[in-house]
């Protein structure tokens, strides 16, 4: 009896050890999209009352262009370097824009980064309710030149996809915690409920600038931008406009059908 007590303690033991080593592994590697433990603030009103705008931080924006889409930067400037520069150069004069750009001299990334579903800035948030069609401009980490691709507009996103591939870049699916699937999702914040969330990792940036500088010194020289940043501006501008082509073929048929 003694024997079968002590096999049983044993046992009990041996499953609590192994239920907490799997408690530590799903909250280490299972951070949930809405999960901001990781950032020093989950909203912009913590944020800004660290930190100033204009100093420490600054919003740039247009609503120039095409009214139905935005095309955005939430983590631009420092936090996730060459993103904003990204942003405008897609959007050019043709569609609005909004970026949040880190200005600190160091440790943008750690201080200024609120986590895509709980970014709440009013000025974004206003222009995000305002569009149909969203593209937003992430950077993630790696040393392999790829870019990764979430969100919930699937049809922009196959769209992205092909003509990103059609200029040679690598391009995947999003992983779970980078999919931007969420519908809280500042990408998804749309008329619509959807758009298209594009991370690219650190070492496809690097190699938008010459020399893989991607330095605030380097970002604010558009001569240092490579033939590569301009081969990925063009490819996603173009997928906007087969987007549209496919938009207006879709109400063409539609009226045809009536």
């Amino acid at each position: 009896m003694r024997i079968m007590l002590t096999t049983a303690a044993i046992i009990l033991s041996v499953v609590a050890i192994l239920w907490f080593q799997n408690e530590r592994i799903e909250k280490k590697t299972g951070r949930s999209e809405d999960d901001c433990s990781s950032d020093r603030f989950c909203s912009y009103d913590e944020l800004a009352g660290e930190y100033e705008e204009g100093e420490d931080y600054e919003i740039v924006k247009s609503r120039s262009g095409d009214e139905r889409w935005l095309v955005s930067a939430i983590h631009g400037g420092g936090i996730e370097e060459t993103t904003s520069s990204l942003t405008e150069a897609i959007a050019g004069s043709s569609y609005p824009f909004y970026a949040f750009k880190g200005r600190l001299t160091s440790n943008n990334f750690s201080n200024l980064h609120i986590t895509s579903t709980r970014f709440d800035e009013p000025q974004a948030l206003e222009m995000v309710a305002d569009a149909k069609f969203h593209i937003s401009i992430h950077g993630a980490s790696g040393d392999k030149l790829k870019t990764m691709i979430g969100g919930l507009d699937e049809e922009l996103k196959q769209i992205v996809k092909q003509h990103l591939e059609n200029k040679g870049f690598t391009v995947a699916e999003a992983p779970e915690n980078l999919d931007g699937d969420h519908p809280d999702n500042y990408v998804n914040q749309t008329k619509t409920g959807q758009g298209v969330q594009i991370e690219i990792t650190r070492a496809q940036r690097k190699a938008f600038y010459k020399d893989g500088d991607i330095s605030y010194q380097s970002r604010k020289d558009s001569s240092n931008e490579t033939e590569e940043f301009k081969a990925y501006v063009e490819a996603i501008q173009a997928a906007m406009k087969d987007y549209e082509k496919g938009i207006i073929s879709h109400l063409s048929n539609g009226i045809k059908g009536a």
